[in-house]
């Protein structure tokens, strides 16, 4: 999400502020159903590299929906 948010920033930085704040909160948010308190190794964080995150929106259900899959 990074790079694309990256992109968008010199033509748009209204939107790329929104996208980062929108990060934030997702990051809050999946910590919260995690328990709260998170440990990760930073092997783990350095092993994504091959990993892409999908997301799409259910305007009917109000929900985000998350698919984590690996580069091509």
């Amino acid at each position: 999400m990074g790079q694309g948010i990256d992109l968008v920033r010199e033509h748009a930085p209204e939107h790329a502020a929104l996208l980062d704040n929108f990060k934030d909160q997702l990051l809050l948010v999946l910590i919260a159903r995690l328990g709260g308190d998170v440990t990760i190794p930073v092997a783990e964080v350095d092993a994504t590299g091959n990993m892409l995150l999908s997301m799409s929106l259910d305007p009917e259900k109000r929900q985000f929906h998350f698919v984590l899959g690996r580069k091509q």
